[in-house]
């Protein structure tokens, strides 16, 4: 296996990154986090560059990119803050499963529209009761004539309240002793009656944000239902490989960041009459944080590489997720200390990673889950 980044991998990157640069300066960025705000203008700017395009599928109007391209695609867009590259993510995530299960209908009208920009997808899962144990979730859809009505909340949706969304939403729609029968899997625009979606206050990942929603008889066309009623819960699983490998390339993003301004700091930074960084213990804590982002970039190729070439993953893409997960939140809390009193204040981007960081090992699965998955494919 070579995992040397091509020309065209090289070129990628450097234009995402310049796209990057330009339309997320560090002021904007600071701006949009206290705000609580997605500038919809940047993402329309991604759009026009065809970064969207990248994770919709070729026969559907995108690119359908390999996810090595891809992982490139998140870490850069993941710099400024990884709520850029969840936003882009979500979009990926949701193709993905309308090209598995949609009807023809749907893929050819949901899919190109995403790719141009004209809609947005997410996904709802978590309930106010059901966390890891995603399958106890109680959000209800019963059929109605020609329609499906569904009563329920979720809560911790990324993305949900963005204009011109589509939520991939999973319900219950029938009872059964296994408990991951009976689920299934809806499209479900945003703006229907009925539906109610509240921000919440969160203290990171503030630019896209976590919503919770409300459903009161929100009626929805059988057409929506994604694949067979009762599926969903095997729709979802056979998406997780990717979820779990694109959750790592935005955590490298974000740490990769997060040494960047701490190498730059330590420079700069004068004490005891030379730079911060010339002091041993400063320069080991970013060797360090050097290292563990390295290592955990190699661990997501490697788990990218084995997606791409229909290799079994399951393994490597939740040891990727857990171990960069955890690694974001040791280079971002070293990063806080380098910085010392300057960290505590919103002048500088640390404290922000630092803060996005700590949702890394609880959101797409803790890590206390990954370890769990990890242990069952060692056959314990």
């Amino acid at each position: 296996m070579n995992f040397a980044a091509t020309d065209d991998q090289n070129m990628l990157r450097a234009a995402i990154a310049k796209i990057v640069q330009s339309e997320c300066t560090p002021e904007l960025v600071r701006q949009w986090d206290s705000d609580g705000v997605f500038p919809e203008d940047v993402y329309a700017t991604m759009v026009k560059a065809g970064l969207i395009s990248m994770v919709v599928p070729a026969e559907y109007g995108g690119m359908g990119s390999p996810m090595s391209d891809c992982i490139i695609l998140y870490e850069e867009v993941a710099k400024p803050s990884v709520d850029f590259a969840t936003r882009v993510a979500l979009q990926a995530w949701g193709a993905s499963i309308l090209a598995d299960v949609g009807s023809e209908e749907l893929k050819s009208t949901i899919l190109p529209a995403v790719a141009n920009g004209e809609m947005k997808l997410s996904f709802s899962l978590t309930e106010p009761g059901s966390g890891s144990d995603a399958a106890s979730l109680s959000t209800k859809a019963r059929k109605d004539g020609g329609d499906w009505v569904i009563s329920g909340q979720k809560l911790f949706s990324s993305g949900a309240d963005a204009p011109d969304n589509k939520i991939i939403l999973a319900v219950r729609t029938e009872k059964t002793d296994k408990r991951h029968d009976g689920i299934s899997l809806f499209l479900v625009p945003n703006d229907l009656p009925g539906i109610t979606i509240r921000r919440l206050d969160v203290i990171g990942r503030r630019i896209l944000g976590l919503s919770e929603i409300y459903f009161d008889d929100v009626r929805v066309p059988d057409r929506y239902l994604l694949g067979e009623a009762g599926q969903g819960w095997g729709y979802i699983g056979r998406h997780l490989e990717r979820e779990r490998i694109t959750l790592a390339a935005n955590y490298i993003g974000c740490a990769g960041s997060a040494l960047d301004e701490a190498v730059n700091y330590a420079k700069e930074r004068r004490q005891f009459s030379q730079p911060i960084g010339k002091f041993q213990s400063i320069a080991h804590m970013l060797a360090d944080m050097a290292t563990e982002l390295e290592c955990g970039r190699w661990m997501t190729m490697m788990a990218a590489w084995r997606y791409d070439n229909r290799l079994p993953c399951r393994k490597e893409a939740s040891m990727a997720k857990l171990y960069v997960s955890e690694m974001l939140q040791r280079v971002t809390a070293t990063g806080m200390q380098v910085l010392g009193g300057h960290a505590y204040t919103t002048d500088h981007a640390m404290q922000r990673h630092w803060r996005d960081a700590r949702n890394a090992t609880v959101g797409g699965g803790t890590s206390q889950i990954q370890r769990q998955l990890i242990a069952r494919e060692l056959s314990l």
